[in-house]
């Protein structure tokens, strides 16, 4: 059982109070100012202190008595402005909407535990120039990443044309990327503010959150690489995988202008890309697609180490690649390149078209095609291994044999 402490407005008072007594707690105290709670913890013992982060129930000097006295305190809020407020103030915040488990959950597990939590991994998706289908891919391996049950979100970090928005039918007047690398530039950037920028996908297999890319090329300027590693940083705390659409280019022949601490075109692209933990470069799935690809591939190596970097062809096809497209197009790559695709994705001109004109994701409208299947394989080789049933069958005799030889002796 928990003693609290209660400082918010009358109705959400009477609200936790209910809450703590039926989740079998007891409420030592309901104080109507931050500053009464104050006095009257000097006289009762309480094991954490719940408070509204409204001014009249919390301020610096009840923080500051509850650290000398160990007592944690809990902001409970509806929003992130008040998530907010009481971040500044060094106050744990727990949604009221998510529950009182989530309030327990947040007094009783040490802040050491929380921090220890893994944090999310940055995806980004590159291809040299050519539309070798890098927004498709990026929202493929993405939807295929939330159906595995993964929190997902798509970053647009394409300075030169951004086009995930566009493809998924949403809004972009506010793109949610510049405003979040605005954030960055002020220190306030949380997993709230993300929250507030994004905007929200419901697919058949789950919810993707997406950070839109910037309307006009001319706006690339906001997209400074410290920016853009700030706003990939936080967001490893927000969800578990961020895939990122990014530009073709990865020239950085503006460095040698006379202005050196200019912005730099491009430097969103190569910031995305040293900041992921895996890129998939994609290639076109013919002569020139692969060309190109071998040809921009030392550019990339020179950004990201080999070891980061998966690559995929894509459109796949026999008329352009001959009849057995796939042995082609690996010869072909391990012999000018030395570079042993990851993955090949077929041409599946319908699947892509009805994807593109209902502007929804591959999986919603062509879930048993073959790109779909093939980006769903591709996903599955992102995620950390997961023991199979065999395997799993086998460990458990292996220690059901174990434990007969001990209890033999």
């Amino acid at each position: 059982m928990t003693v609290f402490a209660i400082s918010a407005p009358l109705e959400r008072e009477d609200a936790l109070a209910d809450l703590a007594q039926r989740h079998g707690h007891r409420v030592a105290v309901r104080a109507a100012r931050a500053s009464e709670l104050v006095q009257r913890l000097a006289h009762v013992e309480v094991d954490a202190v719940l408070v509204s982060p409204d001014e009249p129930h919390l301020d610096a000097e009840l923080v500051r008595v509850c650290d000398a006295a160990g007592v944690r305190v809990v902001a409970v809020v509806d929003d992130a402005a008040q998530a907010g407020r009481a971040r500044a103030l060094g106050v744990e915040s727990v949604r009221f909407a998510d529950g009182f488990p989530a309030i327990e959950w947040a007094i009783v597990t040490p802040t050491a535990e929380r921090e220890q939590r893994p944090r999310g991994r940055v995806l980004a998706v590159w291809g040299p120039a050519g539309a070798p289908g890098r927004t498709t891919a990026a929202i493929g391996l993405a939807t295929e990443l939330a159906a595995r049950g993964q929190r997902v979100a798509i970053v647009d970090a394409d300075s030169h044309a951004a086009s995930v928005a566009p493809a998924l039918g949403l809004l972009d007047e506010a793109p949610g990327f510049a405003a979040a690398a605005r954030l960055v530039r002020t220190g306030s950037l949380t997993v709230d503010e993300l929250d507030r920028v994004a905007q929200t996908v419901e697919s058949s297999v789950g919810t993707l959150r997406v950070l839109t890319g910037i309307t006009r090329a001319g706006r690339w300027p906001e997209l400074a690489a410290d920016r853009v590693a700030g706003v990939l940083e936080a967001c490893r705390d927000w969800v578990d995988w961020t895939v990122v659409d990014v530009a073709a280019s990865l020239e950085r022949d503006e460095e040698i202008s006379s202005d050196v601490f200019g912005p730099r075109r491009n430097a969103a692209t190569i910031a995305a890309l040293r900041a992921a933990d895996r890129v998939v470069a994609l290639a076109g799935g013919d002569p020139v697609g692969m060309m190109r690809l071998l040809r921009a591939y030392p550019d990339l190596v020179d950004v990201v180490p080999s070891d980061r970097i998966s690559v995929v062809v894509n459109k796949v096809r026999t008329g352009a690649s001959g009849l057995a497209p796939e042995t082609g197009v690996a010869q072909t790559l391990q012999r000018f390149g030395g570079i042993a695709p990851m993955a090949q994705w077929p041409l599946d001109q319908g699947a892509a078209d009805a994807a593109l004109l209902s502007a929804r994701p591959l999986v919603d409208v062509a879930g048993r095609s073959r790109l779909r299947r093939a980006m769903q394989a591709t996903a599955l080789t992102l995620l950390p291994a997961e023991p199979t049933r065999a395997a799993a069958r086998a460990a458990s005799r292996a220690t059901r044999r174990r434990g007969l030889r001990f209890a033999l002796r």
